[in-house]
């Protein structure tokens, strides 16, 4: 048995170093431990408009002892978009990233990762609805370094094996999922979802960005969608779109490094505490890329089960912003938390 999965850990690294390029710092492959979940009946999505769900750091609903926020709060994110997935037309679901507060920490990485796919698995059953994860600096260990640090319980229940097969699964970088992307198709459009792997302090940037290119430019015929935990600050005038919130240094990197692909028309991102709202257009050679951030790990509660619906119009190119709280069944009606933006440079015929 030991041969056996020695043979099985060689093979997973071997085809973890062919879709890795050369990149050769990457962590090791974790495939052998990663825990597998036969997903149900695939979601319908109608034709017209469709939404896409989107989930803020949820670190705080894991570590309960840290500003109030408990479990029940993740648990009423991940039913309510089970409940409501033919009501709003749920396409996809994402998540910005810091699922965790303490990543691999020996200490609280059972339990934290266990409740962690214990809600996260509610879009798998009944229903699949397709979804993806960005890791966050604190889905790391240590924090905040991506290829010296370990993400052995992300890639245990959310890894490559897992989501290998599925039809809206599309690929990753390195030996992990670490950073990977989706493909879906809503509103008669064919969409690719990136997720790039917190890299603050720069340890493979390079490298990560040459591949999200690669990705985007084979990809060119798909409206493209970058999430990734951290690319904005907040706004710099709570409940308003202006003045624009300012890139951080990750986002400006991302930013600069992919706004040729004309394809990329949105950027995602959570991180940033405080108001922990944010939008910016940013325009290249006539093409626009539109950047939100939504965090509410500093609210009441570590964030009350705050959560976002991106409602998507094609026949109108509109892309619409719901805040709201399925626990406390509250909305957020100020001027970042609700409003409608153009959806494509151009409408879609």
């Amino acid at each position: 048995m030991a041969t056996s999965f020695k043979n099985i850990a060689l093979a997973s690294l071997a085809t973890g170093m062919l879709s890795l390029g050369n990149q050769t710092t990457a962590k090791a492959s974790t495939w052998v431990d990663t825990v597998l979940n036969t997903p149900g009946i695939a979601a319908v999505v109608k034709p017209g408009d469709f939404c896409i769900a989107v989930l803020p750091d949820t670190q705080y609903y894991l570590a309960q002892a840290q500003l109030g926020g408990n479990f029940e709060m993740f648990k009423a994110q991940i039913e309510w978009i089970q409940k409501n997935q033919q009501k709003e037309n749920i396409a996809y679901v994402a998540h910005m990233g810091d699922i965790t507060e303490h990543g691999d920490n020996p200490v609280t990485n059972r339990s934290e990762w266990y409740l962690a796919k214990t809600a996260l698995y509610g879009l798998e059953n009944p229903v699949s609805i397709p979804y993806g994860l960005s890791v966050g600096n604190h889905d790391q260990f240590p924090a905040q370094h991506p290829v010296s640090g370990t993400t052995n319980g992300y890639n245990k229940y959310f890894g490559v094996p897992h989501f290998e097969g599925r039809p809206y699964y599309g690929g990753h970088y390195g030996n992990n999922n670490d950073s990977h992307y989706d493909l879906f198709t809503a509103g008669n459009v064919d969409f690719i979802v990136l997720f790039l792997e917190f890299d603050s302090h720069n340890e493979d940037q390079t490298k990560l960005y040459s591949w999200a290119n690669d990705v985007l430019k084979k990809n060119a015929s798909r409206k493209a969608i970058v999430v990734s935990h951290s690319i904005l600050h907040f706004a710099p005038v709570a409940g308003s779109l202006t003045p624009q919130a300012p890139f951080n240094a990750e986002g400006k990197a991302i930013y600069e490094a992919l706004k040729d692909n004309t394809n990329l028309f949105m950027m995602l991102c959570g991180h940033v505490g405080d108001n922990g709202e944010g939008y910016r257009a940013e325009t290249f050679k006539g093409h626009t890329i539109k950047a939100f951030l939504n965090d509410y790990q500093s609210r009441p509660n570590g964030g009350n089960g705050l959560m976002r619906l991106y409602k998507f119009s094609v026949k109108n190119n509109e892309l619409s912003v719901r805040t709201f709280s399925p626990y406390t069944n509250q909305s957020e009606t100020d001027g970042d938390s609700q409003f409608t933006v153009s959806l494509f440079d151009k409408p879609v015929k």
